[in-house]
């Protein structure tokens, strides 16, 4: 799975997303995408997220640790 097929229907954005973008970046990643992207992880992985790792999850970078750390090989953005 790709960064980009995480995310993208999610946070509702037809761009691709790059390795630098965040909540700042990215104006439809609130607090409700927040919440779906942590069900996803949940979802893929099979295993609760702790409540540092939600809160964390702040951008694309950190969604790719967060998912790593959990087993799931998230592809990153091409650049």
């Amino acid at each position: 799975m790709t960064i980009d097929e995480l995310l993208r229907p999610i946070l509702n954005t037809k761009s691709p997303l790059l390795l630098a973008d965040n909540k700042q970046t990215i104006k439809t990643w609130d607090s409700l995408a927040q919440m779906n992207i942590v069900a996803s992880i949940e979802d893929i992985s099979g295993e609760e997220l702790s409540t540092i790792e939600v809160v964390s999850l702040t951008s694309v970078i950190k969604v790719l640790e967060v998912c790593r750390a959990h087993g799931v090989e998230i592809v990153p953005p091409a650049s």
